[in-house]
């Protein structure tokens, strides 16, 4: 595609015509695209503002205000931004359910959390909204660890054990978890949808490198006390779906449902499943993040 950027992401080679500095990271020399990610100056035909809709192998939604995007057979993402939209508000859509759509029609587990390698061991963190995935990976990240994920990645089963594609350089992090962190330095752009709420650079990362093997996924719940506990069978399968599946209404759409928890069983048969109960406050973390730091000794 002449004058497109360039990146390698999730093991696909996209070229893009607008710059997505959110994959500066992954940016690469060029080839034959995967995936395409296109403008348009026509509106979209057929996008709902009320949620998203599968029509034969595209994939439509727009967002009031902003736009359209039309998500094509698994390789083009089409873009019909509206006559206000900025650029930020462009990319924080097409990277997020516009990219998640197009895994899925490629028959990819696009899933909803953060990872961490720590001490080579990489760990999903995942939970309900404000269950403090980003501000855990930050903690570790601040004791060693490398960033692998912050929001939505790419897991596959492996031969013998589930894997996962580095998906980001950046963490989402509360302005109090920066300063506790002392990462002031790091604030690389405020929060569409937060204004309390910063994208920062992590200080290590494993962006633009190739899938790593998946050791541990570990749900956090908020408690009074502090507990790790294995999850076995139809929890740990259940518990993954429920707190990892990204934008479940493209699943209706595309009919996926079926096809998304094979892969989940196939992911959570090769990796452990945890439930990490613990006090959501700063005081804990440092004990918190020891215990999540122990499961490469299990």
């Amino acid at each position: 595609m002449q004058g497109s950027f360039n990146y390698r992401h999730s093991g696909l080679q996209v070229a893009s015509q607008i710059e997505l500095p959110e994959w500066a990271a992954f940016a690469s020399a060029g080839g034959s695209p995967d995936v395409r990610i296109v403008l348009s100056d026509e509106p979209c035909p057929d996008c709902p503002s009320d949620g998203s809709v599968a029509v034969g192998e595209s994939l439509r939604f727009a967002i009031e205000g902003i736009g359209g995007w039309q998500v094509e057979g698994g390789h083009t993402i089409r873009l019909h931004p509206g006559l206000t939209a900025d650029l930020p508000e462009l990319r924080l859509f097409t990277l997020g359910s516009a990219w998640g759509a197009l895994g899925y029609q490629r028959g990819h587990a696009m899933w909803h959390g953060s990872a961490v390698e720590v001490s080579g061991r990489t760990v999903l963190l995942c939970g309900d909204a404000g269950a403090g995935k980003s501000t855990m990976a930050a903690a570790l990240c601040a004791r060693g660890a490398r960033l692998v994920a912050d929001d939505l990645s790419r897991i596959e089963p492996g031969e013998e054990k589930a894997r996962i594609y580095p998906s980001s350089a950046r963490i989402k992090l509360w302005r109090e978890a920066i300063e506790r962190f002392g990462w002031q330095e790091a604030v690389l752009q405020r929060d569409y949808f937060r204004d309390d709420k910063f994208h920062c650079a992590a200080p290590r990362h494993r962006a633009g490198e190739g899938a790593q093997d998946l050791h541990a996924i570990v749900s956090l719940e908020e408690s009074d006390s502090l507990d790790l506990t294995r999850l076995n069978g139809a929890e740990a399968l259940e518990t993954a779906m429920r707190e990892t599946m990204y934008r479940p209404e493209m699943l209706d759409a595309l009919g996926a449902w079926g096809q998304q928890g094979g892969l989940a069983a196939q992911i959570v048969a090769q990796c452990p499943v945890y439930r990490l109960s613990r006090p959501k406050d700063f005081a804990a973390l440092d004990e918190v993040c020891a215990l999540i730091e122990s499961l490469g000794d299990k």
